[in-house]
């Protein structure tokens, strides 16, 4: 399984991304900088998206990426728990911001068709085996289980504290995490429903508790202003636990393994 980081932030601007990632070149998780980083052809060889909530860094490329491929005939699967996909199909799909990407007489095929999928209840989607999980957040949120039948990884998209309670649900060889601000701002962190270094270290010992393991893991969504603490928080817990974490960061390609994870060239 390859994986392709579109975006690592919580924050657009001139060097940073929302949060988006690409499995194989066919599966997106989230959609928070499709179009800012993929090619014209890239996007159109996107057949299938996860949405993991509705918050707009998680979803706002739908429109944008509508306009690209709908007149190539493409349609899109796009799979999300319910309260995600009502607010899409409420808020962005209503055809007054942009065409009406659902049902249009002006084109044989929708450009994006809306899946509702429910906990702890796998679904295929391409050629993967997927399933959504309930973690923390301000709003609904799910994370997402993808396997490839030879490995797994588990993307909790936005979450917090409490993360570990899906831990018995799912056994993932690599954990792709959030961890939005540092730990001085652990307050700000539950409130908001978001992870600390310190906080994803909490979860990550109640995996090991339940599995007798950790998985790799992959860090995302960081806020730039604590982008600095963060990375070093991680370091220093990665010297004292032995705790190893990948920093994602715009344009990384990583091939996943179950026992390794190995950075390829972009």
């Amino acid at each position: 399984m390859k994986l392709r980081v579109l975006g690592a932030h919580n924050v657009e601007s001139r060097h940073t991304r929302m949060e988006s990632h690409l499995i194989d070149g066919v599966l997106a998780l989230d959609a928070g900088s499709l179009t800012r980083s993929l090619t014209q052809d890239e996007l159109q060889g996107i057949p299938a998206i996860i949405l993991s909530h509705r918050h707009f860094d998680h979803v706002k490329d739908l429109l944008p990426l509508g306009i690209a491929v709908r007149n190539a005939g493409v349609t899109i699967d796009v799979y999300a728990i319910q309260d995600t996909v009502d607010a899409v199909t409420e808020t962005l799909m209503t055809g007054r911001l942009f065409p009406d990407f659902l049902s249009s007489p002006s084109i044989e095929t929708p450009t994006f068709r809306m899946h509702a999928v429910e906990f702890y209840k796998p679904f295929r989607v391409l050629g993967y085996e997927a399933m959504a999980a309930p973690v923390p957040h301000s709003v609904p949120a799910a994370g997402f289980q993808v396997s490839d039948g030879q490995m797994r990884l588990f993307y909790t998209g936005d979450t917090g504290r409490g993360l570990g309670d899906v831990w018995e649900h799912v056994e993932p060889d690599v954990l792709l995490t959030e961890v939005t601000f540092g730990n001085k701002n652990e307050a700000g962190a539950r409130a908001a429903g978001h992870l600390t270094p310190n906080m994803l270290l909490d979860e990550l010992e109640r995996f090991r508790a339940i599995h007798n393991r950790v998985p790799q893991v992959i860090v995302s969504h960081i806020n730039p202003a604590w982008e600095e603490a963060v990375r070093s928080e991680l370091a220093e817990i990665s010297r004292s636990s032995g705790q190893d974490f990948i920093v994602a960061d715009a344009d990384l390609h990583l091939e996943l393994g179950r026992e390794s994870l190995r950075l390829l060239e972009s």
